[in-house]
């Protein structure tokens, strides 16, 4: 992939100040972009374009500051998307089958409904959440979800259901790409990939809390009213609704309207961030933006992994009826699913400690990431049915595969730059999430039960082509990375650190604002600084 100059009219020489007057004369090719179709901070930093880089220990307790004030609202998000996702897997052995009359491959189309709802509508969020402030539309959506979540509990047939199911996947398909954003705006790389290793965890905490709530509900009688599956269905959606209110309350939009943050500290959490050369966020959308996504080999390698990668997402759906088809009853299966959740957790526990000495080897550690499922398919495939022990165990290990998909999730949030680009590449990526959780639902048949032998034959395979994809992937990035180091060696030129752009001031008159070239809203092929961590 050849690199692109940096677009002429968004890197102009002007070193002498950080505001010009707009009517002094330059030439052409020194006129700044408009600020509204750059960086919606670049207003913000404008004025300390070349001040030094933060003090460590400011930049220590900026950070504290806001992992307090957003992580809890990120993770408690992932982990309620989680257990609503998966609700149908929760509700599974509670009565939503028989109450419905649903055969096997009915339950399985629920699955598909809920991805089918997804992929229709990522793009549309995409282009939506460039446009309105990403926190509240996030918000809005928390909200329509809890009441397709509540409206599941009403429905007594499989049409009911699978309607409500769609609506609920078109709903929750902006939650994953609007973490992914929000993340790079607030955090450098290492940190946004820790972090977004921590929100994803959750999904092991929500598999945990969705288990007590399903061991709860189960001590309710099985013909009182509401059912026990509606009661899982009406205490989730109640507490979504308590997080879309958090949400449009505290949530951000982006560092430049975070009330908990002084207007110096939204400078400095600006300048902590230009290392990352990605920006933070642009509300204009930008068509050749959007075609260069479509012309990246990056952006159809990570589409076909995460295709791949999410052939074992059928098992969410499942995973109780597995358990179940051990020899347990209902109440022990419940109890018995907590483990699978604190499995997850672990593994991308270790995987977050090990990024923060190794910041580079994100595409290591998801191949080391799917070597210990990868044999656990191979001992559920093997080992005796009567060692039921063993069987468990390693059921519960093939969760430990979330360490690999989510180091290669958190390195599809930094490798690409260009709001539009980024949103675009973040759709494309979850539309093939949504491609591998669609058809990773339909092969779970009754005809395999209870040994699943083909279904873990598929799994394995698949982990095998997400090794390999991800070998390929940080051998094209690496490539690319010495390519510009070696073109820059070639010319013997320094990058260009700053743009311009044109402000108008209260009393009308336009002054140039000299804006580091990061937040010009450049891509990654146009700014020849960048270089992609791996």
């Amino acid at each position: 992939m050849s690199s692109e100059p940096v677009r002429k009219d968004s890197t102009p020489s002007i070193p002498e100040k950080d505001s010009l007057p707009y009517d002094e004369k330059r030439s052409e090719s020194d006129v700044g972009k408009d600020e509204r179709v750059v960086d919606v901070v670049a207003g913000l930093i404008a004025g300390h374009a070349e001040e030094s880089d933060l003090d460590p220990q400011v930049a220590y307790q900026l950070r504290k500051k806001l992992d307090r004030n957003m992580l809890p609202l990120l993770c408690l998000l992932y982990t309620l998307q989680f257990i609503d996702k998966n609700s149908l897997g929760s509700s599974s052995i509670l009565g939503i089958i028989q109450d419905n009359h649903l055969t096997t491959g009915q339950f399985n189309n629920l699955s598909t409904a809920f991805y089918a709802g997804y992929i229709i509508f990522v793009g549309p969020h995409a282009w939506l959440m460039q446009r309105f402030p990403i926190a509240k539309y996030i918000a809005t959506n928390i909200a329509l979800w809890s009441v397709f979540l509540g409206l599941q509990a009403t429905c007594h047939s499989y049409g009911g259901i699978f309607a409500c199911r769609f609506l609920l996947g078109a709903s929750e398909g902006c939650i994953t790409s609007g973490i992914m954003t929000i993340m790079t705006m607030f955090y450098t790389r290492v940190e946004s990939t820790q972090r977004i290793s921590w929100t994803f965890m959750c999904n092991g905490v929500a598999s945990i809390i969705a288990a007590f709530i399903s061991f709860g509900v189960a001590h309710t009688k099985p013909t009182a009213r509401p059912h026990q599956w509606q009661w899982f269905m009406i205490i989730v959606s109640s507490l979504s609704v308590l997080v879309s209110a958090l949400y449009f309350w505290r949530m951000p939009d982006n560092p430049a309207t975070a009330r908990f943050l002084t207007p110096q500290e939204k400078v400095d959490v600006v300048k902590r961030i230009r290392i990352n050369q990605n920006g933070i966020e642009a509300k204009v959308w930008k068509k050749y933006q959007f075609i260069e996504a479509f012309t990246d080999p990056k952006t159809w390698m990570f589409f076909l992994f995460a295709c791949v990668a999410n052939l074992v997402g059928g098992m969410g759906v499942v995973f109780n009826l597995i358990i179940k088809g051990y020899g347990f009853n209902t109440l022990e299966t419940t109890a018995l699913s907590i483990p699978m959740g604190a499995s997850m957790v672990i593994s991308i526990t270790i995987g977050t400690i090990l990024i923060k000495y190794f910041p580079n080897a994100r595409c290591i550690l998801g191949i080391v990431g799917f070597i210990p499922a990868s044999i656990c398919c191979f001992l559920l495939m093997f080992l005796p049915w009567e060692n039921k022990t063993g069987l468990l165990i390693a059921f519960y290990l093939v969760a430990s595969d979330g360490l690999g998909f989510i180091m290669i999730l958190s390195l599809v949030a930094v490798v690409f730059a260009g709001h539009t680009k980024k949103m675009t590449c973040n759709a494309i990526f979850l539309v093939g999430y949504s491609i591998g959780q669609m058809v990773s639902s339909q092969f779970w048949k009754e005809k395999y039960r209870p040994r699943n032998t083909v279904p873990w034959i598929i799994i394995l395979s698949s982990f095998a082509f997400d090794i390999f994809m991800i070998s390929i992937i940080r051998w094209y990035l690496v490539r690319e990375n010495k390519r510009r180091d070696a073109e820059k060696l070639a010319s013997g030129e320094e990058y260009e650190e700053f743009g311009f752009i044109e402000h108008v001031q209260e009393d009308g008159s336009v002054v140039k604002l000299k804006v580091p070239i990061q937040f010009m809203d450049i891509t990654d092929r146009e700014n020849k600084a960048f270089r992609y961590p791996l």
